[in-house]
C-alpha cells in the first residue's frame, strides 16, 4: 500500500472516530436538528417523491433490482472481471449493520422532524449512503477506466450513478429517517469501503502493481 493510500485511510478512520465520539455524546445534536429543519423547509411540485425515488435503489426491493440488472449488465457485455467484483460491493452492507448495531443511535422523531417514513433501526451511520457510495460508486468507476463498454452506456449508467451518490445524502435527510451526521458518517464509511475494492479492482491483472 502506497504512502497515499495509508494517508487516506489514516484521515478517514480519524474522522470516523471522532464522529462516532460525537453522535454517541450528542444522540440528537442541535447541529443536526436544524440541518434537517432547513432541508425540510424546501418545497416544490413533487419533491417528496423525488427523493422518495432517489432513496428507491437502496430500499430492499430497489437495492436486489439494481443489483442484479447491474451483475446480469457486466455478464452479458462480457466484463466478466467487473462481474466478480460487483459481488464485493454487498458486503459493505452487511459491515454496516454491524456499526449500526454498535452504535445504536435513534432516529429522529416527530418531536424534531417532519417523517415521511418511519423506520426502527439504529440511524448511524446511513445505510442507504454506505451502500450508494461503494455500489454506484463502483459503477461509476468501471463506466470511467472500461472502455470496452459502449460510450452510451457508460455516460448513462456514469451520469445516474454520479446523481444518486451526491443526491441520498438530501433525501435520507428530507424523509426524516437520519440527521446530517448519519449521512456523514454514511460517506466516510462508503469511501473508505470504496477505496478497498478499487484498490484491488484498479490493479493491472497482468501487474501485481495497483493502477492507482
Amino acid at each position: 500500500m502506497n504512502k497515499r493510500l495509508l494517508v487516506y485511510y489514516a484521515f478517514i478512520v480519524c474522522t470516523i472516530m471522532g464522529l462516532i465520539f460525537f453522535v454517541h455524546s450528542h444522540p440528537i445534536s442541535s447541529f443536526d436538528i436544524y440541518v434537517t429543519h432547513e432541508i425540510q423547509e424546501f418545497k416544490m411540485g413533487h419533491f417528496a417523491s423525488l427523493m422518495k425515488f432517489i432513496s428507491f435503489f437502496g430500499n430492499s426491493v430497489g437495492l436486489l433490482l439494481s443489483f442484479f440488472f447491474a451483475s446480469l449488465f457486466f455478464f452479458v457485455t462480457h466484463n466478466r472481471r467487473e462481474f466478480r467484483f460487483i459481488f464485493t460491493t454487498l458486503v459493505p452492507d452487511l459491515l454496516n449493520i454491524l456499526v449500526k448495531i454498535m452504535v445504536s443511535r435513534p432516529r429522529p422523531t416527530l418531536a424534531n422532524a417532519k417523517l415521511f417514513l418511519t423506520l426502527h433501526q439504529s440511524s448511524f451511520p446511513s445505510g442507504h449512503v454506505v451502500h450508494y457510495v461503494v455500489f454506484f460508486g463502483f459503477l461509476l468507476t468501471a463506466m470511467f477506466v472500461n472502455k470496452k463498454i459502449p460510450s452510451v452506456w457508460r455516460i448513462f449508467i456514469g451520469s445516474f450513478s454520479a446523481f444518486l451518490i451526491f443526491t441520498v445524502s438530501i433525501s435520507r435527510i428530507y424523509l426524516g429517517v437520519h440527521w446530517v451526521t448519519d449521512v456523514m458518517g454514511g460517506y466516510l464509511f462508503g469511501f473508505a469501503y470504496l477505496g478497498i475494492i478499487l484498490t484491488f479492482y484498479l490493479k493491472d491483472p497482468e501487474s501485481k502493481h495497483p493502477l492507482i
